[in-house]
């Protein structure tokens, strides 16, 4: 059974009692449904693990922003992400990854990974088989989907200016329900993590497991 957490703190103690035969910095995996708070907690475990890096998943699509119905989230560029972070950090030589080019809609400059004590990837359609295996600590962020879509929704049009109910309505909230039926991502966390409202962006209301 998952372990259920509610801070990042004991999130971050969770990861430093990994034990890596290899001595290597521990692959830790932050996903959840679109607006369920990844990259808040990714940046909070960040801060209490120091020399950690943050890989953000939204730099791992296809197209940004993805605009494709699928079931195993598609627009998740997973050869990329295995090329450059995964394989690489999981022999304890991660490099370097490549963010994502707004001008050329393509990978761009690359992000050094070198001397990372963790490796935080965040991001949507994370926990599918040829991919679970290479987290050394999956977290599944444990806030229902109408919860998470309405929070997301609320934070695209009141926080950054940009309001994309269309994509919301019409392909994300449908590619994670879809996504979570056909692999049950929260089955394959080790971590179960519930954060308090007070953390997540958008309208007050009740975040449910």
């Amino acid at each position: 059974m998952p372990q259920e957490l509610d801070s990042a703190g004991a999130l971050a103690r969770t990861v430093l009692a990994l034990e890596l035969p290899d001595g290597r910095a521990p692959v830790v995996g932050v996903s959840g449904f679109g607006g369920s708070g990844k990259s808040t907690l990714a940046a909070a475990l960040h801060q209490h693990l120091p020399g950690s890096a943050v890989v953000p998943g939204d730099e791992f699509l296809h197209s940004r922003p993805p605009t494709g119905r699928s079931e195993d989230w598609s627009s998740v560029d997973r050869d990329r992400l295995v090329g450059q972070v995964l394989a690489p950090a999981g022999r304890g030589a991660a490099e370097a990854y490549q963010v994502w080019d707004h001008d050329t809609g393509a990978p761009g400059p690359w992000v050094s990974l070198a001397g990372a004590t963790a490796v935080i990837v965040e991001g949507l359609g994370l926990y599918v088989p040829e991919l679970v295996g290479l987290f050394d600590l999956r977290v599944w962020v444990d806030v229902d989907l109408d919860t998470a879509t309405a929070r997301g929704m609320w934070r695209d049009e009141h926080e950054y200016g940009n309001a994309q109910a269309d994509l919301w309505t019409g392909v994300w909230r449908p590619n994670d329900s879809d996504f979570f039926k056909r692999y049950r991502p929260d089955r394959a966390a080790h971590v179960l993590y519930a954060p308090p409202t007070s953390a997540l962006s958008g309208p007050p209301g009740p975040v449910s497991r």
